[in-house]
């Protein structure tokens, strides 16, 4: 009976204790942790404060430390007064703190006049030891008579002029200054009028012209498309350029001339612009041709004005200026007047075909009636002079 009764008691033992022990397993991690309080407080540095915390007031614990935080100042050795006359050499130099706390010693009096008891007067004081003064490194200011320093100081003194002659240029330097200056007039072109200004263009153009072909030329000659091809493009720009005709007759020269003579050099240009106008080719190299022809016709103008082929060298010049790849009409007009100008029984239509482009291109006709009724007085061709005649009945009505 005893061991039943103490076998079970060690079964239900058994029993209470392992739900327990299944809690404890289960709730192991999800208890919280048990804190001791320890007898007394730990001691932890203070964590600096953040920037914007510095000003914040200090904690309690920081305000009030413990008594046992704060150490007592260790008491200093008794100091042995010296005696009378001697220094002490063995005392080690006190530190600033303690020399600023020091009270101010007292300044003694003089023996001979003072007496114990009676205040001290100002004859009594000691007068203060003069201090040297540190050497001026600065130039020092020269004072001129009659002027007032300023709040600053002295004023400058003014300076004599320089009588040092200014340095002349080098030739280098001589040289870059006369390439920035802008050149002037030639004396040869200043004392000109308008159309010795307007002749002085004309033979400019004709110039830049012939330099840029013969530039063109050369580069072809030697292979050099690249440079060959820039030459080009400046030639056909110049051609492409407006070129004002300041006045018309600036590549002719004036009505007084007259055909009195034979020249063969006159007749040889003659026959090479003939032949060079009626040269067949297509554009743009006819236009080209056609430039050789009207330089061949001005320089007998030019060269030889006194020749039996001026009327004709003027008659070529207003065909090509009145064509199709020209078409300066009213430099072809001023052509043809100086052919029946210079000589007035001419062989060729001039004032017929003036007529026509003042009609047709230039809306002039009023002077394009003018003349056609002088080419129904001048002129031998019979089949021309019915052709102004009906000209002038469709203009005029009559």
């Amino acid at each position: 009976m005893t061991r039943f009764a103490l076998t079970r008691i060690l079964l239900a033992a058994a029993a209470m204790a392992l739900p327990g022990a299944a809690l404890a397993q289960t709730d192991e991690f999800e208890l919280p942790p048990v804190r001791l309080k320890p007898d007394r407080p730990t001691k932890t540095k203070p964590i600096p404060p953040a920037p914007d915390e510095r000003e914040a007031e200090p904690s309690e614990e920081e305000a009030e430390p413990s008594e046992k935080d704060v150490e007592e100042p260790e008491k200093a050795p008794p100091v042995k007064e010296a005696e009378e006359g001697e220094e002490d050499e063995t005392k080690t130099p006190e530190a600033p703190e303690a020399e600023k706390a020091r009270p101010p010693k007292e300044v003694p009096l003089h023996p001979e006049t003072h007496e114990e008891g009676e205040p001290p007067t100002p004859a009594d004081l000691p007068m203060p030891e003069a201090t040297a003064e540190p050497p001026e490194t600065g130039p020092k200011s020269i004072a001129l008579p009659g002027r007032e320093e300023g709040p600053t100081g002295p004023e400058p003194p003014e300076l004599p002029p320089s009588e040092e002659p200014e340095p002349q240029p080098t030739d280098v330097q001589a040289e870059a200054a006369e390439a920035q200056v802008t050149p002037t007039v030639e004396p040869k072109l200043a004392g000109l009028a308008e159309v010795g200004l307007v002749e002085a263009v004309a033979a400019a153009r004709k110039q830049y012209e012939r330099t840029l072909e013969a530039l063109r030329e050369y580069y072809t000659n030697r292979g050099n498309n690249a440079k060959t091809e820039w030459a080009e493009s400046e030639l056909q720009g110049f051609e492409k350029t407006p070129k004002p005709r300041y006045l018309l007759a600036a590549e002719i020269a004036g009505p007084e001339l007259r055909p009195a003579r034979h020249i063969e050099a006159a007749k040889q240009l003659y026959e090479e612009g003939l032949h060079f106008k009626n040269y067949p080719a297509f554009p743009p190299a006819k236009k080209d041709y056609l430039k050789v022809a009207l330089e061949k016709f001005r320089t007998i103008i030019e060269k030889y004005p006194q020749s039996d082929k001026i009327d004709d060298a003027a008659f070529r010049m207003g065909e090509i200026y009145g064509g199709w790849y020209f078409q300066d009409y009213a430099r072809a007009v001023m052509a043809y007047e100086r052919c029946w100008q210079w000589n007035p029984e001419t062989r060729y239509p001039a004032r017929f075909k003036a007529a026509k482009i003042l009609e047709e291109k230039l809306k002039n006709r009023a002077r394009a009636v003018e003349l056609y009724n002088e080419v129904i007085a001048h002129t031998q061709n019979e089949e021309l002079a019915k052709q102004a005649q009906q000209r002038i009945r469709v203009l005029t009505g009559r």
